[in-house]
């Protein structure tokens, strides 16, 4: 059951971050720049992390998030993709998402939050999104792809349920009949922790 409720608190996540992304993605697009095939997380994270502190010194990451849509499998690792980071400041009680290409990073959305924002420890992050695609694509992604085009495919990293400091979360979704599936990838070692459909 919590798991069900954490898939339903990522789609409306992905809801709002996407329609962030699609505003900077499309002015980005419209000046000839886009992000370039196979931009990881990792390769983002920088970028991100300077525009989020100066915006507030205190800036703490809180997730990171991406989305693809109708692709086909072998084409999920290269495509073109822009993430999202969010961060907290703990002294102004607000987030602040970022949408990052490799052109650079742009605030896109502020949001006043409660103290308990929970933030996540970025020195536990070793495994960066290309190898958790290539496992959601192992454990089930695949067939799940071939069986449903037009699916969109979300990686999402940040706290995990209870007292889980970190994980990824990939999750694949219906454009049709909404099924499901959900790899969960523990960050500091690749190990799959679970998957659902």
């Amino acid at each position: 059951m919590k798991l069900r409720y954490l898939i339903i608190a990522l789609g409306l996540l992905v809801v709002v971050v996407y329609g962030a992304l699609l505003v900077v993605v499309t002015g980005v697009l419209r000046t000839g720049t886009s992000a370039k095939p196979g931009f990881t997380a990792k390769e983002a994270y920088p970028g991100a992390l300077k525009a989020a502190q100066a915006w507030q010194g205190d800036a703490q990451l809180v997730s990171a998030n991406a989305s693809w849509r109708d692709l086909k499998a072998e084409e999920l690792l290269e495509e073109e993709v822009s993430w999202g980071f969010t961060f907290f400041s703990p002294q102004t009680r607000s987030i602040r998402i970022f949408a990052v290409t490799p052109a650079g990073a742009q605030g896109v959305e502020s949001i006043d939050v409660t103290p308990q924002t929970r933030v996540v420890d970025a020195g536990l992050w070793e495994v960066d999104s290309a190898e958790v695609l290539t496992l959601f694509l192992d454990h089930g992604g695949r067939d799940f792809l071939n069986q449903n085009p037009g699916a969109t495919v979300s990686l999402r990293l940040g706290p995990g349920e209870g007292d889980e400091p970190l994980v990824w979360l990939a999750f694949g979704i219906s454009g049709t009949d909404r099924s499901t599936l959900t790899v969960q990838v523990d960050p500091g070692n690749g190990e799959v922790k679970a998957e659902a459909p």
